[in-house]
């Protein structure tokens, strides 16, 4: 009895001492509970990929556009850029760039009169037959008083416009031919923008017949002295 008594203690004494133990596995059921990542799954992106990928999420530069108009001779260009000032364009908005060397154009024309006061009065005969893109040139040149009813780019074109003046107006002295600029012709760059210019300068331009009004880059030529 004694004995088994003894035995029964040594084992409550035994049994006491394992729960007095530390019970920490608290990081084994984390790890259990945690989902691990799918390492066959990661991918690595290469700096060009995400380089591409970032330029794609960003809008492309839009070029600058800007309004060229010309070709003007020296005289034409100063009465062109006065008839500009009302605008208030700014100052650095328009550049003065030279017309290309032995550029061409065809164009409908009058032969020059003897004076001013002729060239004036064939011009106010020409409007009365409807013909309102008329100019009397003034260049100091063997065209000086001749009348321009034309530029065109091709003589195709000018001979067929040519052709129409003679059948529907009547009018029997004009001619068709190649028209080369000469020394001092240039041409407008304006960089100007707004609701309103275009439609202005469509205006203005009607006081300059032969000359072209068109959309192209904008350049970083240097002005013309």
């Amino acid at each position: 009895m004694r004995w088994t008594f003894s035995l029964l203690l040594i084992a409550n004494i035994a049994f006491f001492a394992v729960m007095q133990l530390p019970q920490d596995n608290s990081g084994s059921d984390t790890m259990a509970s945690h989902t691990p990542y799918r390492a066959d799954q990661i991918r690595l992106l290469p700096e060009a990929n995400l380089m591409q990928e970032q330029s794609l999420s960003q809008p492309a530069a839009v070029p600058e556009i800007c309004l060229e108009w010309g070709i003007f001779s020296k005289p034409e260009l100063e009465r062109a850029q006065n008839a500009l000032k009302p605008l208030q364009l700014g100052e650095n908005a328009i550049t003065v760039r030279a017309a290309a060397e032995r550029a061409s154009k065809f164009w409908v024309y009058i032969s020059p009169l003897k004076s001013k006061a002729e060239a004036q009065k064939k011009l106010a005969e020409l409007k009365e037959l409807g013909i309102e893109d008329s100019l009397v040139m003034q260049d100091n040149n063997k065209w000086r008083h001749a009348i321009s009813l034309g530029v065109f780019s091709t003589q195709e074109a000018a001979d067929k416009y040519l052709a129409e003046l003679r059948t529907k107006n009547n009018v029997k002295s004009a001619k068709s031919g190649p028209r080369t600029l000469e020394e001092g012709h240039a041409s407008m760059l304006i960089k100007a923008s707004g609701e309103n210019l275009e439609s202005d300068l469509v205006k203005l331009k009607l006081d300059f017949p032969g000359t072209e009004l068109k959309a192209v880059p904008c350049s970083n030529e240097e002005p013309v002295s």
